[in-house]
């Protein structure tokens, strides 16, 4: 199973990264693979939420996950458990979030281990989606980094 890693420093204490990182209605703002995520169970989200997520990025289209971790504040995970024809990745694939203290900064490791959608998907993955994939997880940790850093996060509601 292919897998992508990346980590970005933000200077702000971990509570308060994984309590934005995990406030669905920010989560467009800063993921540039997120058009829209909707809960599919009621609040508050903890392990066994369901999720729906529109993701964007050359063709819309939608997944259902499962929170199948939630650890507040170091980390979570989830599990996609359904995704659409046109979806690059398949069922099984998984999403980890780790929030590690570093003094007063926290160390977000974000980790995507996916499974390509088919044989063609594999092969355009190889050819370089997977590597597209990558730079669109880092521009969004660094679009995370600086909207949390420089304070646009007041008035947040957690």
């Amino acid at each position: 199973m292919p897998r992508i890693e990346e980590v970005v420093e933000i200077a702000v204490n971990r509570a308060d990264v994984f309590k934005f990182c995990h406030d669905i209605e920010r989560r467009p703002v800063w993921d540039e693979q997120v058009e829209k995520i909707e809960l599919l169970t009621p609040r508050p989200v903890r392990s066994g939420t369901l999720l729906r997520v529109d993701s964007k990025g050359g063709a819309i289209f939608s997944w259902d996950a499962e929170v199948i971790s939630f650890q507040f504040p170091s980390g979570s995970s989830l599990r996609v458990l359904d995704v659409a024809s046109s979806s690059p990745f398949a069922r099984g694939s998984e999403l980890s979030w780790e929030f590690e203290a570093v003094g007063t900064r926290t160390r977000f490791k974000w980790v995507w281990d996916y499974r390509p959608n088919g044989f063609i998907a594999r092969i355009i993955d190889a050819l370089g989606r997977r590597a597209a994939t990558q730079r669109a997880i880092r521009r969004s940790m660094e679009n995370l980094k600086k909207i949390i850093e420089s304070g646009q996060r007041a008035g947040w509601k957690h």
